[in-house]
């Protein structure tokens, strides 16, 4: 992908490239020149970027873009080079950039705003090559708790939920973050219905939308869960009705294998969790 479709960023992250030109070459092999226009993250202007690939190792997975005169950067850099290499790790990969420089002046700040602007680039990629792998399910409850106050709960007190479904949750632990803010990392120890074996996820809170009463959170290393899915997202959204609201739970996942399930036994769960959850607040 980024051997040959880096041309293609528009397409797959239009709010950070909005346009993109093969000046020399066929956009595919070393001494290629491209031209960029982007926006930094954090910003609303829009730059260009001349580079040229010059280096392009296929046995190291390895691809060198040197900026070229004409490129707004040389306002602030005498030399901007970057460099990504792509390393084989479990059934991902890792991917490395690394951007070497010269400054005109030494008030000149470092490039962080592009290590940035590559590391959120290479998260779209992956989304981008990964859209047509990643499978869904959903499931809906509707609940007699005001929404607002459901969502509050959600937001503010899933670390607690081994005191609201203790058949469930057998533990909980908050191991980054406050617990209520995006970026918390929470380690559960729960069991599925109808098991008896108590495995443990690491989630982290991805977003948090308040305004649309959403909270996204994505499974990380360590999760009893990654031995079947390479990768597993639950989103939780509350929805008002009437006096109540429903709540809708949407897991977005990506099997190691086609022999794996469909995770309905964790639809079943969060379906069990939201009646929880709305009997405590109603005990309150």
């Amino acid at each position: 992908m980024m051997k040959y479709g880096l041309h293609h960023l528009p397409t797959i992250w239009p709010e950070g490239y909005t346009d993109a030109q093969i000046l020399e070459g066929d956009g595919t092999c070393e001494g290629d020149l491209r031209l960029w226009t982007y926006i930094l993250p954090g910003t609303t202007e829009k730059v260009t970027v001349k580079a040229r690939t010059t280096k392009q190792d296929d046995d190291n997975m390895t691809i060198v873009l040197a900026a070229d005169e004409g490129s707004d950067l040389h306002a602030h850099y005498k030399h901007f080079t970057a460099t990504v290499k792509i390393s084989p790790k479990g059934d991902g990969s890792l991917v490395t950039w690394i951007v070497e420089f010269e400054k005109h002046h030494h008030e000149v700040p470092d490039p962080h705003l592009y290590l940035a602007l590559l590391n959120t680039l290479t998260e779209k990629v992956d989304g981008h090559v990964h859209k047509d792998a990643i499978c869904k399910g959903e499931i809906e409850t509707e609940v007699k708790c005001n929404a607002h106050k459901f969502y509050e709960c959600i937001k503010y007190s899933l670390h607690h939920l081994p005191t609201i479904f203790p058949e469930a949750y057998t533990d909980c632990k908050l191991l980054e973050g406050d617990g209520k803010s995006q970026g918390s990392l929470r380690q559960w120890k729960y069991l599925l219905p109808g098991s008896t074996e108590e495995m443990t996820v690491r989630a982290r809170t991805t977003k948090q939308d308040d305004k649309n009463m959403a909270i996204a959170l994505c499974v990380e290393e360590g999760s009893s869960i990654k031995e079947h899915y390479k990768h597993f997202t639950a989103i939780v959204q509350v929805i008002p009705k009437g006096n109540g609201s429903v709540v809708k739970w949407t897991v977005e996942f990506e099997k190691h294998g086609d022999e794996i399930p469909d995770p309905h036994a964790y639809l079943e769960l969060f379906d069990k969790l939201n009646e929880k959850v709305d009997a405590h607040l109603h005990k309150k």
